[in-house]
């Protein structure tokens, strides 16, 4: 007899949408959640439990919105034919949208593909994510760094930049900064930016690109360096990541005081 269950949370289930979080955060999450439902902004039937006799197995957030991939949790002695039909249960849900992504998180899952695949869901990508602590980060300005706006973004030489870096397209936005490094001649050889992130607090850097035919040559570790410590003048922390075999952009992260915090992988 199976004993596992899928249902959807109700009002009078909220605290065991986070009973598989750290007990001091969901002692904080639980009234924020509360609070959003009260403004009518999200619902308790957005999210979905697995169950069994011993309690909460798995919990996701299943939000309204496509583009927001789903952070699935669940327990790391949960059977793996149970999580493939609990994932098998959410990709029904989300059939008219395959944009949808499902991502499994290190910090919440054990990174174990095979019972998502079995439920019909695709590997896409790997990305690992670091955080940095820019309340305590002490690093250089490149004196030579170009800073603007739009007028930056419309020399000759960025948009050349920009094109050889398949960024044509790249939209900036007026809270963000952007940044150039020069090479001996004064053209812009990398480039980046930054600004708010949607967490308080948090800021937001974009490494655009570094120009291929200077690669090795310490731009990007320099611009990585220099777009923090400007965040640092505005925000106290950044999170950010980058694809796990980008070993390149991990030794940057590194280099200039970045922490890993997980490994996702990514599935479509």
């Amino acid at each position: 007899m199976n004993t596992y269950k899928i249902e959807q949370a109700t009002p009078d289930t909220l605290n065991d949408i986070y009973a598989l979080h750290d007990p001091a955060e969901a002692a904080q999450r639980l009234p924020a959640l509360i609070q959003r439902m009260a403004e009518g902004k999200t619902s308790a039937d957005r999210f979905w439990l697995l169950r069994s006799p011993r309690g909460v197995e798995a919990v996701v957030n299943l939000t309204p919105l496509a583009s927001i991939p789903l952070f699935p949790r669940y327990r790391a002695d949960t059977p793996p034919e149970q999580v493939t039909e609990f994932l098998r249960h959410l990709k029904a849900l989300v059939a008219d949208q395959p944009e949808q992504q499902l991502v499994l998180d290190s910090q919440f899952v054990q990174l174990d593909a095979a019972p998502v695949e079995a439920a019909g869901w695709v590997m896409d990508d790997a990305l690992v994510v670091y955080e940095t602590d820019l309340r305590n980060v002490s690093l250089p300005l490149s004196p030579d760094a170009l800073e603007g706006g739009s007028e930056l973004l419309e020399r000759p030489d960025v948009q050349a930049l920009l094109h050889e870096l398949g960024q044509s397209d790249w939209e900036w936005h007026p809270d963000w900064v952007v940044v150039g490094l020069p090479d001996a001649t004064g053209k812009a050889v990398a480039l980046g930016a930054f600004g708010p992130s949607s967490r308080p607090r948090w800021g937001n850097l974009n490494m655009i690109g570094v120009q291929p035919s200077v690669r090795g040559q310490g731009y990007g570790t320099r611009l990585h360096a220099h777009l923090l410590a400007r965040a640092a003048e505005r925000f106290e922390w950044h999170g950010g990541g980058t694809e796990a075999e980008n070993h390149a952009m991990r030794r940057i992260f590194e280099k200039n005081g970045s922490v890993l915090i997980s490994t996702q992988i990514y599935f479509r």
